[in-house]
């Protein structure tokens, strides 16, 4: 007998530990508050809780009470518990408010109480909740236990009774801002204006999915919203996952978001046929279907479930079928009919097992790589790209001859890229990703959404996916000439990069950009804008790929908060420093774009005392040296009136201050406007560019367009 049946034996030998049903709270316990389920590792009552951070207490039929968090800053009751993908605990929490006499206090704050959660398994979630303030005594600022603020807002009214709803609070009698982390201790200073006038301002922490359809008032503490929900998440460290009880559980160790906290485990029952709370012991059951089986159990497409020794047994069963039929062969030609009728049935049932087993895996492979979300996808109304399909593996093997070496066009940090050929005789780019990890599977779901959501000329087209193979696949149309960043390193003399193709090119790009920010279904930052995404086509046209860290947002959103992704050289200074990506962070990559295609060189280019690209064309502009450092292919082809514009239109790009940054769309006209240009209407168009981008642009950066017109470059 083997080790695994030994240890199924025992694990059947447990009858007072393992119950027959399935269960989410400890044998003998309560698993409801009412209407709130109450799952392991909490619990109401002595013994039915990890441990006591998990006490809880039954208050009625909609809500609960945590009791270790009494006479905390955080409400003890609390309305829901999620323990299936996501470890958190829906909780109330108390408005905070001031007004009084500030007499003359010069510096208008006035701290407020403080929430610690420090040593305690619970931690303020930053995705879920916002900081909301309202009121008109000017605002607020949160702060760590050293007394660093995060983060905070400040807002203005005119009138104490006007009301406003919550999700248009940017500043005028309220305002929200979002948390920068998930935070175990924080507290609220009141920023105020000195005066002997009592200006009420209240605050509180609340789930952003509140805030949809309220309407609030300067005197927030005083409505009938507060207790208001606010998110926790909760992490528990000391479960004996290694021992025999969760062997049907798979915990992983998890650090938490910066900012606090230890982490904890992060548990789920092991695989399809297995079902329940995986923080409790023996808390995955096997489905009912499954629990014959000795071996393995099977999850097949149709949604059925079968065992592995059924399937082994059939295959036994046609190698005896094979044997007799050796005998059989011997006793004449009437039995060898029936002998090769048996041997096409035994052929058949292999074929039928093989395939039901393939079967199987292909959908485990599908259901993991998120196939359900990106089937519904590709099917929906919203799919701009009509042509997106999922493939399945046996074409894209066929396409590729078995994935063949020779086929490979090149390697990249997520994948590999393959040249193939589907049966209509349609050459396309098939990417193959690296076994993927959480952030990565939802980076590769990032790419099928965005760009089945794209139709754009100058914008790589996504032909479709294949999901059902151990490793995801895309298929996109075949970019036949390369990267841009290749025909600038290692020019080819049988196809130069002219200036006229490097100027088409520049328009291309800031077509699909502008296309991206301004003109798609939803807002699209690209955020790794580089030579090296950019592909050409048979004409030298240029187009836009790899969308793999690109986000989409709101119509009325402005950046997205996200750590800093994105490639060396090319990343905006702004963006570096605050984390925090506009559709100007975009229009900074694409400036350095613009200075490789004027210099022929490279964003990570090296020189004697270290500068990057960007510093050592802004210097030699400073000096009136730029047609020193121009590629000689720009210098010789290039009208030094339309170099100069686009040189011009560069810096501007490069601003430091998003802000003056002109949006792409002004980008795209401007390039239009330089490349139908005659010399005359040039120099009207520096007048445009400067006006389109920011009139209070630095006086460094408009001493450079001076010194680029004085040195007749422009």
């Amino acid at each position: 007998m083997s080790y695994y049946h030994i240890i199924l034996a025992l694990i059947l030998l447990l009858p007072n530990d393992v119950e027959a049903t399935l269960r989410i709270a400890k044998q003998g316990c309560n698993d409801t508050c009412g209407n709130v389920s109450i799952p392991y590792p909490f619990g109401i009552g002595p013994k039915c809780y990890h441990n006591p951070w998990f006490d809880v207490e039954c208050t009625n039929s909609n809500k609960f009470k945590l009791k270790a968090l009494q006479g905390s800053y955080v409400h003890p009751q609390g309305r829901q518990i999620n323990w299936v993908g996501e470890r958190t605990l829906t909780m109330e929490s108390e408005c905070q408010g001031y007004c009084g006499d500030f007499d003359n206090n010069s510096t208008g704050l006035r701290p407020i109480h403080s929430t610690d959660l420090r040593n305690s398994p619970f931690l303020y979630s930053g995705n879920r909740n916002i900081l909301l303030v309202a009121g008109c005594g000017g605002g607020v600022v949160l702060k760590n236990s050293r007394e660093e603020a995060l983060t905070g807002c400040a807002q203005i009214c005119r009138n104490e009774s006007e009301q406003f709803k919550v999700k248009h609070c940017y500043g005028v009698g309220c305002c929200q801002t979002t948390l920068p982390y998930s935070l175990d201790y924080f507290w609220l200073d009141f920023m105020v204006n000195p005066s002997k006038i009592c200006r009420p301002t209240a605050a509180i922490v609340v789930d952003k999915s509140w805030i949809s359809n309220k309407v609030i008032g300067p005197r927030l503490s005083q409505l009938d919203y507060c207790p208001v929900p606010v998110i926790l998440e909760w992490n528990i460290v000391d479960l004996p996952v290694h021992s025999l009880s969760y062997s049907n559980s798979s915990c992983v160790y998890k650090k938490s978001s910066s900012g606090g906290g230890e982490g904890g485990y992060v548990c789920q029952c092991k695989a399809d046929y297995y079902e329940g709370n995986p923080y409790l012991p023996y808390g995955c059951q096997v489905v009912r279907e499954c629990e014959r089986c000795v071996q393995d159990c099977l999850s097949y497409e149709d949604g059925t479930f079968g065992c592995l020794e059924d399937v082994n047994q059939e295959f036994e069963e046609v190698g005896i079928l094979k044997e007799k039929a050796g005998l059989i062969l011997g006793l004449g030609i009437g039995i060898s009919i029936i002998l090769l009728l048996s041997l096409f049935g035994a052929y058949w049932i292999h074929k039928v097992m093989k395939k039901r087993k393939e079967t199987g895996l292909k959908a485990i492979y599908f259901k993991r790589n998120g196939g359900m979300v990106l089937k519904q996808l590709l099917s929906s109304e919203e799919n701009a790209n009509e042509k997106a399909r999922i493939f399945t593996s046996s074409e894209l093997e066929k396409a590729t001859d078995q994935y063949n070496r020779n086929r490979i066009l090149g390697h990249g940090g997520q994948g590999t890229v393959y040249k193939g050929m589907l049966c209509d005789g349609k050459i396309v780019a098939i990417k193959k990703f690296k076994l993927l990890d959480e952030g990565q599977l939802n980076d590769f779901i990032n790419e099928v959404k965005l760009l089945s959501q794209i139709n754009h000329r100058n914008i790589v087209q996504l032909l479709g996916c294949c999901l059902e193979t151990e490793i995801p696949l895309l298929v996109y149309e075949y970019v036949p000439n390369g990267t841009l960043s290749e025909h600038i390193v290692s020019p080819n003399n049988d196809f130069p990069c002219t200036w006229e193709m490097r100027s088409q090119i520049a328009l291309d790009i800031a077509n699909a950009l502008a296309y991206l920010h301004s003109s798609s279904l939803l807002p699209i930052f690209h955020r790794d804008i580089k030579a090296n995404n950019i592909l050409l086509d048979s004409k030298y046209r240029a187009k836009l790929s790899d969308f793999g860290i690109s986000k989409s947002i709101a119509i009325d959103q402005t950046h997205v908060t996200t750590r800093v992704v994105g490639t060396f050289g090319y990343l905006d200074p702004e963006y570096f420093q605050s984390r925090q990506f506009t559709d100007k962070s975009d229009v900074y990559s694409f400036g350095v774009v613009l200075v490789e295609l004027l210099t022929g060189q490279m964003a990570d280019r090296s020189t004697k005392d270290d500068r990057g690209l960007v510093p050592w064309f802004m210097s030699h502009v400073q000096t009136n040296t730029l047609y020193d450092i121009l590629d000689a292919r720009v210098a010789r082809e290039g009208e030094k009136e339309k170099v100069g514009a686009i040189a011009e239109l560069a810096i501007r790009c490069l601003i430091l201050d998003g802000r003056k940054r002109p949006s792409m769309k002004d980008v795209e006209a401007t390039l239009q406007t330089i490349r139908s240009s005659q010399e005359g209407a040039l120099n009207h168009l520096s007048a445009i560019i400067i006006m389109n981008s920011d009139a209070r642009t630095s006086k460094t950066d408009d001493n450079a367009f001076r010194r680029l017109r004085r040195n007749g470059t422009y």
